[in-house]
Order: structure tokens, then C-alpha cells, then sequence
């Protein structure tokens, strides 16, 4: 290739030379610089030189704006207020996750000396390794999808800000989901006979009436009525009659909030435990987790009249589509 200029000349002067004359518009300046700039090959030593300054003052220049920019958002103060507004429904339960979550994302970013909002794409995917090693692949999966909220988040918040976590590659594949097993009526009664007073009257709560056992402890009976908070939403209705039975027979110090002074996980531990010991007697086919018992509700209230509006207000679904894919998981619809 012929250079295009002596190779003795300046970059200063070649750029001079291009806007020697006024442009008509942009594109004729485009135009010039296409076909007069010099190419690399074209440059001499000391041209090349010249063009690695600028280039290195370039990057620089850019790097340390990236800094300013970042450096102007609080990090901490962005992640209260998430924290405080964590998933669709404001839950408790989910601002712990994705606080414990974030931690440990803060914890590798410590480690690797950058503030989590330098995490780069290939970061973001060296902290999902550093978890797999530590953590069940279901965890590991949680983890990344409260950092990657967090960081959607942020993206509509600051414009510097990417999500690093976006299209990775390093998320743990999913198994199998486990067969789906709903312990049937006569399994239900005999659990029931089974269990200690407590633990009984928790599942009947759960059996006959369908709520969650994170909505147990929280839950204030007057009369035949309840209200308590499930999944952050305040939630009430009427208790069957069977339900009042066993709660009544539990006997607890406090007949207005019979499960209280207990953490939602302490009692589904409590609750397993004894069907798990039941299980192993090979008295009831599965160890049945708490959740099975609402599955069991959904099922015996859905093939009563198939009312399936009847079921969403009963279930205290967000919508009917939420209903129908439930029912739908459970073999139903």
C-alpha cells in the first residue's frame, strides 16, 4: 500500500491539513477523513507513538469517568430501597433472601478488591463459581436472580449502570423437579391422629383451610374468623369448624394467636419432623412438606364444584391465571 502522506508529517499537521477548509456539513467532514486520514501501516514511528498517547489518554479518560460516575451513586442507599420494595409483593421473607444474597455478592466483591458496581460480566460469572463450590445448585440459583434484580434495578435508576448478570452462562442447569406427591384424604386423617396436638392443629390449618405456613405464625383468630399476612399481603377469612376443633385442642397459652412466638421455619421443621417419622414407619407413602397440605386444599376445593374463581379467592391468588397454573401443576386443569 502507497502511504497516503509523507511519513515525516505530523498527525497535528494532517489534521490540519483535513480541515484546512470550512465542510459543507457533517457528512463531507466524514468524507475527508475517510479518504485522507493515514492507516496505521502508513504511520511512522513516531506518528504511532503520538496515537498510542492518545489512545492510552483515551482509555484513561474513560476509565476514570466510569469511576465518577459510579462513585456518585450510593451504593448502600440503593440497596435499602430495594431491600425495602424486594419482589412483586413487598415480602419479608424475600428482602432476607436477597439481602443474604447481596451479601455474599459484597463479600466476592471485597475479595477481588472493586466495589459490586465494577462487577464486570466475567466477574459476575467468576462470583457464580466461587458459589457453586459452596452452595446447592438451587441456592446458587436464588443468589443469582436476587443480584441480577438488583442490578435490572439499578439499570433504570443510573444509565452507567449494567447488569453484569444478564445472559450468563455460568448458572447452575436446573434437575429434574421431583414427582409431585399430595397425600390423599384417608392419609390426611391418620397424619392427623398421629401428630402431637400442636403440629396437628397447624396442619389442619393448612389441610382444611389452605394457608401457607408462613401465614401461621402471624395469625389472629376472633371467633370463627382469621387474619394474618401471607406472601405480604394481609389476608383473612372464616375457619372451618374441624379447623377450630383442632386449634382449640392444641390448647395454647394464647387462644388469639395460637401459633405465635414461633418463626415460620421452626415450625415447618416441627411439623416435617413428625411426618417424616411417620414416613419412615411406613405409615403414609411420602414425607410430605408443609406445602402439600395447601396442595391437598387447592385439589379437594377445585373437584367439589370446580368453581375455579371460587378456589383463587379461597387460595387468595393475585389473579385467575395464577389459579389456573396452579391447578394445572397439580395435575388438574
Amino acid at each position: 500500500m502507497e502511504p497516503k502522506e509523507d511519513k515525516g508529517e505530523t498527525m497535528n499537521a494532517i489534521a490540519k491539513r483535513i480541515t484546512a477548509t470550512p465542510a459543507a456539513n457533517v457528512q463531507d467532514m466524514a468524507m475527508r477523513i475517510a479518504k485522507e486520514a493515514p492507516t496505521l501501516a502508513d504511520l511512522n514511528n513516531e506518528q504511532l507513538e503520538q496515537i498510542a498517547r492518545l489512545v492510552m489518554t483515551q482509555k484513561l479518560t474513560n476509565e476514570l469517568s466510569a469511576a465518577a460516575n459510579l462513585a456518585g451513586i450510593n451504593y448502600q442507599a440503593e440497596k435499602e430501597t430495594f431491600l425495602d420494595n424486594a419482589g412483586r409483593t413487598g415480602s419479608k421473607h424475600t428482602s432476607r433472601r436477597y439481602r443474604a444474597s447481596l451479601a455474599r455478592l459484597e463479600a466476592y466483591a471485597e475479595r477481588a478488591h472493586v466495589s459490586p458496581l465494577e462487577l464486570t460480566p466475567a466477574r459476575a460469572d467468576d462470583f457464580i463459581y466461587s458459589l457453586k463450590g459452596e452452595a446447592a445448585a438451587a441456592s446458587v440459583r436464588c443468589d443469582i436472580a436476587a443480584c441480577s434484580s438488583f442490578f435490572t434495578w439499578l439499570e433504570r435508576r443510573h444509565e452507567n449502570v449494567k447488569n453484569p448478570f444478564r445472559g450468563t452462562k455460568a448458572r447452575p442447569a436446573k434437575k429434574a423437579k421431583k414427582e409431585l406427591v399430595i397425600p390423599n384424604a384417608a392419609e390426611v386423617k391418620k397424619i392427623l391422629a398421629a401428630l402431637p396436638a400442636y403440629e396437628a392443629a397447624a396442619v389442619s390449618v393448612m389441610a382444611f383451610r389452605g394457608l401457607r405456613i408462613g401465614a401461621l405464625p402471624g395469625m389472629e383468630i376472633t371467633g370463627d374468623r382469621f387474619k394474618t399476612r401471607s406472601k405480604g399481603k394481609d389476608i383473612s377469612g372464616e375457619l372451618p369448624g374441624n379447623v377450630l376443633a383442632a386449634i382449640k385442642a392444641h390448647n395454647a397459652p394464647d387462644k388469639k394467636r395460637p401459633f405465635s412466638g414461633i418463626t415460620e421455619a421452626a415450625l415447618a421443621r416441627r411439623v416435617e419432623y413428625h411426618i417424616g417419622k411417620l414416613h419412615h414407619a411406613g405409615k403414609i407413602k411420602a414425607a410430605y412438606s408443609c406445602h402439600d397440605f395447601r396442595h391437598f386444599y387447592a385439589i379437594t376445593e377445585y373437584r367439589k364444584d370446580k368453581d375455579i374463581h371460587r378456589v383463587k379467592k379461597l387460595l387468595n391468588h393475585a389473579s385467575i391465571q395464577v389459579t389456573e397454573s396452579y391447578l394445572r401443576g397439580l395435575g388438574e386443569v
